[in-house]
């Protein structure tokens, strides 16, 4: 391998420019899914309280609502497990 010489600058600027190249190949199906995953990732490494609040801030008025829903569905015999679920479960073509 050769040895590249990059200022801090350059090397920012080819990070930049490669997750540029990157995103802009991605097919939108893969976008959501990366962005579910990291959006996931973070949500779990939240503290339970911090979560808590984000997604009360997030849905308002509806969170109790929401709550209410997430117990039923949580508890329920049908529900498909979370592990065998993905993003491209949600209405992508919208997106486009």
């Amino acid at each position: 391998m050769t040895k590249i010489n990059l200022t801090d600058n350059e090397l920012q600027e080819l990070k930049y420019h490669y997750v540029d190249r990157v995103v802009d190949n991605m097919a939108t199906k893969d976008l959501v899914q990366y962005v579910f995953d990291d959006m996931l990732r973070y949500v779990e490494g939240q503290p339970n309280a911090e979560f808590l609040d984000e997604a009360e801030q997030y849905w308002e008025d509806h969170f109790d609502e929401v709550v209410k829903d997430i117990k039923q569905y949580a508890n329920c015999s049908f529900k498909k497990p979370i592990e065998d679920r993905e993003a491209s479960n949600y209405n992508i073509g919208e997106l486009n």
